[in-house]
């Protein structure tokens, strides 16, 4: 089937909730979100869309297939004058959609986006330092690592390190 990169619209923000409901319950998943946490309603998401979809250095993606939402990916620029060249990256995956593309689908949109944008010209994002194909995805596209923040995230009992990475444009 066919995958579709497109703009988040209001409409999807059900599916969208649905999405990261079902990721953040996996066991070993690498997203900063426990199970349970991630409660926002139709509406607060709706709002959160339009929000994105008013600025002129954010935007909302998803990826689907027909009408089923897989990959969501969000950058969202900076508010302060000094900081609206800034987009800081989110991105997750359904997990039967991981390793098939999706992932390089939506960063290359993604990148395209910022360049075009005439404002972005830099991407940055947190990463599980763990997460091994996460990293090299970024890096595919990339990505360097500027830091280690040790200890940043408390999941299932441990102690795990995010790397922060970024791509000048």
């Amino acid at each position: 089937m066919e995958v579709t990169i497109r703009e988040a619209v209001a409409a999807d923000a059900g599916q969208m909730i649905a999405l990261v409901q079902k990721i953040s319950v996996e066991p070993d998943v690498d997203i900063a979100l426990s199970p349970g946490e991630f409660n926002l309603t139709i509406e607060a998401e709706q709002e959160i869309l339009a929000d994105y979809a008013s600025s002129e250095n954010s935007i909302f993606l998803v990826a689907d297939v027909g009408d089923q939402i897989m990959g969501l990916l969000n950058c969202q620029g900076g508010n302060r004058k000094a900081t609206r060249h800034v987009a800081t990256l989110g991105m997750s995956v359904d997990k039967t959609w991981r390793n098939q593309g999706v992932g390089s689908r939506l960063m290359r949109r993604a990148i395209q986006w910022a360049q075009g944008t005439g404002i972005v010209s830099r991407i940055e994002l947190l990463v599980f330092a763990r997460n091994e194909m996460a990293i090299h995805l970024y890096q595919k596209f990339g990505f360097v690592v500027e830091g280690r923040q040790r200890r940043a995230i408390f999941r299932n009992g441990e102690y795990l390190d995010d790397l922060m990475m970024a791509l000048l444009l």
